[in-house]
């Protein structure tokens, strides 16, 4: 028993003298209570809305009411065309679109049921179910006011709105088609980060780092030594990811591939340098693997891969904006589901390549510091 507590008091003596192990035991489980309790939502507000209203009549007026004044809806593009509805999704300005016909008031009175063509983005199939219940909520109450005007006069009582349902990119609603984007950047981020972390750590472990310092070799030199063959491993990886969601889980490539590849390639150049950063901080392989799901958390939770973004408090949201993965998943369905090209991906492009450059260039300094301790 004595034996036994002596090694037990070894081992917290260990992890008390470990500057980093401790706050990354107490840090995650906060981290992690915090965003599961406030940014998991699966409550829906603040869709945005394209609106084209041919009718402009107090009809029209108040369905438009009717849909933003809870918060659910927020009206982010008024379209000049019917068909600048549905590109108004494609070009991500909304993600729910309504076409009102002229004559809204008129067709009403004359106790007719008005289509109302409902343009809903389908590649979450979770949000489209969500977005359509509260479409057909805020219609469903409106019916119900012009109804009850109707019978209190002793008329008719056809429902005055009827929606007529357009599901975009994904018709079937197949959860395979919204989810096998965001695995792909999953597998990439924690792919990348722990392969890159886990062997510079080895090797600070092993001593052979010291061999490297006393080469004439640079600092940078080393970084980018270090990050290409894993770069080569993970692009394969990433290309082979991307086959099987297309062959085996029939996710349509819908537009140019090219623009996949250089999104990964981008994305992965910036993990790898995350990985060399880490490997800057950890001392040992435990704090690396650590430090590894400590940077994964925020990606699974932040990024829209499984949890809508628009169901996230603002600040969130606001947090959102600095997860790479993200831009990288937006990219990934945008081009798989939507086919976008150039003219709506260069955001994505912006994003990523300020995130590689920022990265590798912090990773350098770090390395080239410990180089010289």
């Amino acid at each position: 028993m004595s034996r036994m507590l002596a090694v037990a008091h070894k081992e917290i003596t260990q992890i008390r003298r470990d500057h980093v192990l401790p706050r990354l035991i107490v840090g995650l489980p906060v981290m992690m209570m915090l965003l599961f309790g406030y940014a998991i939502n699966f409550t829906l507000s603040d869709i945005r809305l394209a609106v084209y209203d041919a009718s402009s009549d107090r009809i029209s007026q108040a369905l438009v009411q009717e849909l933003v004044k809870e918060g659910k809806f927020r009206l982010t593009y008024s379209a000049p065309t019917p068909q600048d509805v549905p590109r108004a999704i494609d070009e991500n300005l909304a993600r729910v679109g309504l076409v009102i016909p002229e004559g809204a008031l008129q067709t009403v009175r004359q106790d007719k049921s008005l289509a109302v063509e409902v343009y809903v983005d389908g590649s979450d199939p979770n949000f489209a179910f969500q977005a359509q219940a509260a479409l057909r909520k805020a219609l469903g109450e409106l019916n119900s006011r012009l109804l009850a005007g109707k019978a209190l006069a002793g008329q008719a009582v056809t429902p005055p709105l009827t929606p007529s349902l357009h599901t975009l990119y994904n018709p079937d609603n197949k959860t395979a088609w919204f989810m096998i984007p965001g695995i792909i950047g999953l597998i990439l981020t924690q792919f990348s980060v722990l392969l890159t972390a886990l062997s510079i750590v080895r090797e600070g472990e092993s001593r052979m780092m010291e061999s490297l310092i006393a080469t004439p070799i640079k600092p940078y030199e080393v970084v980018l030594g270090k990050v290409l063959p894993y770069l080569g491993i993970a692009f394969f990886v990433a290309i082979l990811v991307l086959a099987l969601g297309h062959w085996v889980f029939g996710v349509p490539l819908r537009g140019n591939v090219g623009w996949l590849l250089l999104l990964m390639l981008l994305f992965l150049f910036g993990s790898l340098g995350v990985g060399v950063l880490i490997s800057t901080l950890a001392r040992t392989q435990v704090q690396a693997v650590f430090g590894t799901f400590a940077y994964a958390f925020p990606t699974i939770f932040l990024s829209g891969f499984v949890f809508p973004i628009e169901g996230m408090p603002a600040l969130f949201q606001a947090i959102s904006y600095l997860i790479p993965a993200r831009y990288l998943i937006e990219g990934l369905r945008g081009v798989m589901l939507r086919g976008v090209d150039w003219e709506f991906l260069w955001l994505d492009f912006l994003a990523l390549t300020i995130f590689s450059g920022l990265v590798l260039r912090l990773a350098s300094s770090r390395f080239r510091k410990q180089l010289a301790v």
